[in-house]
């Protein structure tokens, strides 16, 4: 395939094709000496496509596709790099905001380092809004997309604002195995491309973007579980960075299930029921002074961390179990792709860990 050096594919996948997002990103200021091509593919075959969009690509200025069943996230980008030929492809979410110097910064960092194999920008959020937007800041949940400003190099980053190029690409494309709606597969692509190329993705936190907060800040989980879902299925893909774990709360709550005809036959239900209750009220507790240590002191805070985690949890839970990988119980994946090492302790786990000590030996003994 012809490409060229000086030429940037911006491919932006769209469920919604909003104008008041996609516009500003179609007309942010370009270097001199650089071609730009758009290809904007919408994975919502019911979608009705603007007048403004409509002009654009019947003009040239970009290429639009309309998938004619939905296909998800990850096939609907293949489907811009397929139909491309530049040297570097630039994926944005299609509900951001770029700062104005966004492609000059790519384009400088392009020209002080052709050799990369691409490079993470900087993908912000609004400063937390309610008690909500405050647990996913505390739970860590923003981390991966303000990797930029933390990181100089890295395995991955989110698709809403990251470049690849081509020539490390190869033929290589994200998989068709995760969620349509995203979760995984941002992850398994680059971090092929780095383990093909032994390199890592430069950081960049002068290209930023700026994300809105899903559900507009309010509450929900389903992402979160899709995310965990995402991660299980990195597991069995990329074995060498795996490692057992102790037991989250979503594991404790199925041990304990399972530990029922145990406690029955030898202590109580009543024991087997406190033990129960007992493990999502000690993360509950352990979840809201981690929350207080950050600045967050509502106890809705620790209470929305131990969902989202939860919920993720799940995710990577029964989709394990779904598949019937029953060796994956509590099993993790290293997420920056280091040395995986089995039961690793830091100071909140060991602190879970004896007060479940403490709380099994008193209703045992």
């Amino acid at each position: 395939m012809l490409t060229f050096s000086n030429s940037i594919d911006i491919i932006i996948p769209s469920f919604r094709l909003d104008e008041q997002y996609l516009l500003p990103l179609i007309h942010l200021p370009k270097p001199n000496g650089w071609r730009f091509n758009y290809y904007v593919v919408v994975d919502n075959p019911k979608v009705k496509p603007g007048k403004e969009i409509l002009r654009l690509a019947e003009e040239g200025a970009i290429q639009l596709f309309i998938n004619p069943v939905n296909l998800g996230a990850g096939e609907s980008r293949n489907k811009g790099i397929n139909a491309g030929n530049g040297d570097w492809m630039l994926f944005l979410d299609d509900d951001i905001v770029a700062d104005d110097n966004l492609l000059f910064e790519y384009v400088k960092a392009i020209e002080g380092n052709r050799d990369a194999i691409g490079f993470i920008g900087l993908t912000d959020f609004p400063a937390p809004m309610n008690t909500f937007t405050r647990a996913l800041t505390a739970a860590g949940l923003t981390t991966i997309f303000t990797i930029a400003e933390r990181k100089e190099e890295f395995m991955w980053g989110v698709t809403a604002n990251m470049m690849y190029s081509r020539a490390a690409m190869g033929e290589l494309r994200f998989p068709d195995i995760y969620p349509k709606n995203g979760g995984g597969e941002d992850v398994d692509l680059p971090a092929q491309i780095c383990l093909r190329n032994n390199a890592r993705f430069p950081c960049v936190k002068a290209a930023r973007v700026t994300h809105p907060w899903w559900n507009d800040g309010q509450p929900h989980y389903k992402r979160f579980e899709r995310y965990g879902e995402g991660m299980a299925l990195l597991l069995p893909r990329f074995k060498q960075f795996t490692w057992y774990a102790f037991p989250n709360p979503v594991e404790g709550i199925v041990l304990t299930l399972l530990s029922a005809p145990l406690f029955f036959l030898y202590l109580s239900w009543q024991k087997w029921l406190i033990l129960l209750v007992a493990i999502p009220l000690i993360d509950i507790v352990i979840n809201c002074i981690r929350a207080a240590g950050m600045g967050f002191k509502e106890i809705k805070v620790g209470y929305y961390m131990t969902l989202l985690r939860c919920s993720n949890e799940w995710g990577m839970f029964k989709t394990m179990m779904g598949q019937g990988k029953l060796s994956y119980f509590m099993k993790r994946i290293n997420i920056d792709f280091t040395r995986p090492r089995h039961f690793r302790t830091n100071r909140w786990r060991i602190i879970k860990l004896v007060i479940y000590i403490i709380l099994l030996t008193a209703l045992i003994f």
